[in-house]
């Protein structure tokens, strides 16, 4: 599971998301059987995603976050739903030649690339899913996030994603800030010093090397000591939400050629889930029944 902080400042001139998703990174690579490097790249889009849960009102709101880019890594998908749940898909998830390097906690600029679009799609419910986008900027993903959401929501954004591995375990954080309408000089200084201070919070906890306290312990209190109030804590766990129907809706949206086609082949179909692999079966006489409703 992971936990979603949302906070707000003393003066209530500017808002705090955090993220602690060590198991999400766990589960994704449990399940993908991915690389260390995937690992850590997919991880922090998840927890992106995972900051932007605060924004659901309705069981039904779902967020996907896609990248599409030009680096080796391809594209990459984080689906998150309120019942809880995300999951997440690398399109080239084995990459391990870059394992070393993402083991000595650095990047390569080769996996995630520096073009290509990152899009958006928001349903809360309303007449259409909101759909915003912008282009990839850097290999950095912190600052392609940073980057749209400075000009999605039009103020002052500070966005910083981290994933490590920590001996045969990953640590995962992440946080999102914002400042309020009718911020002041002082509070603009007090926002780039919050920012500075928790991008190396979870280099200073790692380099304390201690072991009774866990980072979201340390973190909290680290806001007590700034009287930075909690306003909201939520839990979300990593699961896929594909299912018979969904594979089925799927095949509807092939249409009749493609369904006839199936058909003449005459062969029963596997599909496999491209976000957990579960496989589904489907024989002929399945394919036959979905193409009358058709």
């Amino acid at each position: 599971m992971a936990k979603i902080l949302r906070c707000i400042d003393e003066h209530n001139s500017m808002r705090f998301f955090f993220a602690f998703t060590d198991d999400i990174v766990k589960d994704f690579e449990k399940l993908q059987k991915s690389s260390i490097s995937a690992n850590i790249e997919m991880g922090k889009v998840l927890t992106m995603n995972a900051l932007l849960y605060s924004d659901f009102k309705n069981d039904t709101d779902s967020i996907d976050l896609k990248l599409k880019t030009n680096g080796e890594c391809g594209l990459i998908i984080s689906k998150l739903y309120n019942n809880s749940f995300i999951t997440g898909y690398l399109e080239n998830k084995n990459l391990s030649k870059y394992d070393k390097i993402y083991e000595k906690g650095k990047s390569s600029k080769d996996f995630i690339g520096d073009k290509g679009i990152l899009v958006l799609i928001k349903d809360l419910g309303l007449k259409a899913p909101y759909v915003g986008q912008t282009s990839i900027i850097s290999p950095n993903i912190s600052e392609n996030f940073t980057n749209y959401f400075s000009a999605s929501n039009q103020t002052i954004t500070s966005i910083d994603l981290q994933v490590k591995k920590v001996e045969d375990d990953y640590i995962s954080f992440g946080f999102m800030m914002e400042l309020l309408p009718n911020y002041t000089e002082k509070d603009l200084s007090q926002f780039t010093i919050y920012s500075d201070m928790f991008k190396t919070e979870l280099d200073n906890y790692l380099a304390s090397k201690t072991d009774d306290i866990s980072f979201y312990d340390y973190i909290v209190s680290i806001l007590k000591i700034f009287n930075i109030r909690t306003i909201e804590e939520k839990i979300i766990h990593y699961r896929c939400n594909c299912s018979e129907e969904k594979i089925d809706n799927m095949l509807l949206g092939l249409g009749k050629k493609e369904l006839n086609d199936i058909i003449e082949d005459g062969k029963d179909i596997e599909i496999s889930c491209n976000f957990c692999g579960k496989k589904y079966k489907k024989s002929i006489e399945h394919i036959k029944n979905l193409l009358n409703k058709l």
